[in-house]
């Protein structure tokens, strides 16, 4: 089995010291991309240009921004990528605060590997974190799965959550989106991945 994926799950524990074996350092994380500045207008002074519209916003405090790792995904407004990783793919986190993130990267095993299958390798593998439990780990619509965990995180100031959710895109590829958070406010965690998943769109 390849492990691209298994080492970019595992990096959820990472932060705390656990497990000692090597991780695959981050891939360069998207920026958004800004739109042009409109035309100015003219007059007797000088033009100043049109300020750049804001991104997309999909309500309920989350923008739509373009990631140069191919997608564009709803992230928390005011989140910016993040490079101080320990794991695979592209990282959003709130500047200054390291207690929630969101994480998207590519699936690279072979689809004849059932999603399930690869969460529970992910879920066996972060069982070395201290306290790991694994809450969930249910199929989703089409050949997608879901594995919802909790472990004890420093960052976190306490435990966290995550839920990682696999997707099958129109392309046939497979991407995970990942959302983590502290455990005791798992409604905002499940509200960031829910508006990732639904905004999520490869390119």
């Amino acid at each position: 089995m390849g492990g691209a994926a298994v080492a970019a799950w595992m990096l959820l524990g990472a932060e705390d010291g656990a497990g000692g074996d090597a991780r695959p350092p981050a891939s360069p994380s998207g920026q958004q991309t800004a739109p042009d500045p409109g035309p100015s207008s003219p007059g007797p002074t000088s033009p100043s240009p049109t300020p750049p519209s804001p991104s997309p916003s999909t309500g309920g405090g989350h923008t739509v921004v373009h990631n140069e790792n191919g997608f564009s995904v709803a992230v928390p407004q005011g989140w910016e990528p993040s490079t101080d990783e320990t794991g695979s793919g592209s990282f959003y986190r709130r500047p200054g605060d390291r207690s929630a993130l969101l994480q998207i990267f590519r699936v690279t095993e072979s689809s004849a590997m059932g999603s399930c299958t690869l969460l529970q390798i992910s879920s066996d593998q972060l069982k070395a974190n201290p306290g790991y439990r694994q809450v969930s780990i249910e199929p989703t619509a089409g050949t997608g799965c879901e594995l919802v965990y909790e472990y004890d995180s420093s960052e976190s100031n306490g435990r966290r959550r995550g839920m990682e959710r696999i997707v099958t895109t129109p392309d046939g590829r497979r991407w995970a989106l990942l959302a983590a958070g502290p455990a005791a406010d798992a409604t905002t965690t499940r509200a960031n991945l829910t508006a990732a998943l639904e905004s999520f769109r490869p390119d």
